[in-house]
């Protein structure tokens, strides 16, 4: 009986929440705690193993061990002013249930886990010899009640198979949030249609739980979330998915399954899983077992931390900035989108100067208008949001910060006023949700990386 109450339970316990903690969720805040998780742990849940032929037999608890104490290490370093909580040192078990609750007694603000994909492993077979056996021959001699069944042996040579496990071909990092029908692209094209494919497979310390976005109860509860943490989630994974994709290494994309995460759904503050490699792998096995391949990852990781401190501190303190006249006087209105502050900022670093910008109404279609500014000039002077795209190609400056800021003309039929923002950048693509109200615009700033 009790198990059928779980889904009210946490829904009423997310309502709750919701209701008494959205207000200070909102507002932005200095990243004071992180958490780092390593996954699994203990004799009780090794988590993923490496089992094709010729693995290393590692266990994904060590590898996940491995990697948070060096992101932990170099969090500390670089962050020096930051308490780095991790959920384990040592090899021992903990529940999700447990990880969760040390991360709000602690009261992170941002809680980091640690994890090794897998995936189900083809059987493979090969001929290793032959053998002679014995076979019969049969025949019959006479008829009616006097027929008789005649055995004649003779000797055959057949061959003789041994059967192994094939290594997955699937490779890379891929980075994980609570976020309802989030799939990217580059993990959707190695899946191949594969329906069997998830993380965390044969782990007894599944991460995944019943929650289901299909029901009532999962629809909003992912609602939610979204309205607390989502947006800081999936901005955190984007960067920590940038700053993989920059060593080298092959980045799959911000995504989330049809299920939920137990520790990112659980945990009250902006949370990711970062699947650092596929155990099963090869390439990835040696990769995130190595000193070299571990301590990449910790600092892909931490940059994008610092990246993501910087830009949610900064909001802080945005306020409207004076017109810059230069040598001209001053002798026209401010621009009117100065006469409000920026609450949601985003930064993307892009390859190309010449970018392209989609935009569309993001969810319901509920009649949002919204005026767009880049670097001060008017581009889009109020256009009504639908499904289809209002398109633009912006120069981006090097050596300089260039901001898109979308100023909400009115809050639509569903407040507040939301944006999809597409960015092509080459053949690098960017989603960006942006939402904006009547005091407070919302901003991308693109920053030309140097590929020199």
């Amino acid at each position: 009986m009790l198990r059928n109450k779980v889904p009210f339970l946490f829904l009423f316990a997310a309502l709750h929440l919701l209701i008494f903690t959205d207000g200070v969720a909102q507002t932005p805040k200095q990243i004071r705690t992180i958490v780092v998780d390593a996954g699994h742990g203990g004799s009780k849940d090794p988590g993923a193993t490496g089992q094709y032929e010729n693995s290393l037999r590692s266990l994904e608890k060590d590898v996940t061990l491995a990697i948070a104490l060096k992101l932990v290490d170099e969090l500390k370093k670089q962050i020096p002013g930051v308490r780095v909580v991790p959920t384990r040192t040592t090899d021992i078990y903990q529940s999700p249930t447990e990880k969760a609750k040390i991360a709000n007694e602690f009261k992170g603000d941002l809680f980091l886990c640690i994890h090794a994909d897998s995936g189900p492993l083809k059987q493979g077979k090969r001929q290793v010899g032959e053998r002679t056996v014995t076979r019969y021959k049969i025949s019959y001699k006479g008829k009616g009640k006097r027929k008789k069944k005649i055995k004649t042996p003779y000797e055959s040579i057949e061959p003789v198979y041994e059967y192994f496990k094939m290594p997955l071909t699937r490779k890379g990092t891929s980075v994980w949030i609570f976020a309802a029908h989030k799939t990217s692209a580059k993990l959707q094209a190695i899946m191949d249609g594969d329906e069997n494919f998830e993380i965390e497979a044969n782990g007894i310390d599944s991460v995944e739980t019943s929650l289901d976005f299909r029901t009532p109860e999962g629809r909003t509860i992912a609602a939610i979330y979204a309205k607390r943490y989502q947006e800081r989630s999936d901005r955190l994974a984007t960067m920590v998915n940038e700053e993989v994709e920059n060593t080298g290494r092959q980045a799959l994309g911000v995504n989330q399954r049809q299920k939920g995460i137990w520790v990112l759904q659980a945990t009250n503050m902006p949370a990711i899983l970062i699947e650092t490699g596929f155990i099963n792998n090869p390439e990835d096995e040696l990769y995130i077992n190595s000193e070299k391949g571990q301590q990449e990852l910790a600092e892909a990781i931490t940059e994008a931390v610092k990246r993501y401190k910087a830009q949610v501190e900064s909001t802080n303190n945005l306020t409207p900035q004076p017109a810059v006249t230069g040598d001209k006087k001053n002798t026209e209105p401010a621009p009117v989108y100065e006469t409000r502050a920026i609450k949601d900022s985003k930064t993307i670093q892009v390859k190309n100067n010449k970018i392209k910008v989609d935009f569309y109404d993001d969810g319901d279609i509920d009649n949002d208008i919204v005026s767009v500014y880049f670097n001060t000039n008017l581009l889009v002077d109020k256009k009504t949001l639908t499904a289809n795209a209002h398109s633009l190609t912006l120069t981006i400056e090097p050596g300089k910060t260039n901001e898109l800021i979308l100023f909400a003309e009115n809050l639509g039929n569903i407040p507040p006023n939301t944006a999809l923002m597409v960015i092509t950048d080459g053949t690098s693509r960017h989603e960006i949700r942006l939402s904006a109200d009547l005091k407070n615009n919302a901003s991308i700033r693109f920053e030309l990386k140097n590929n020199n």
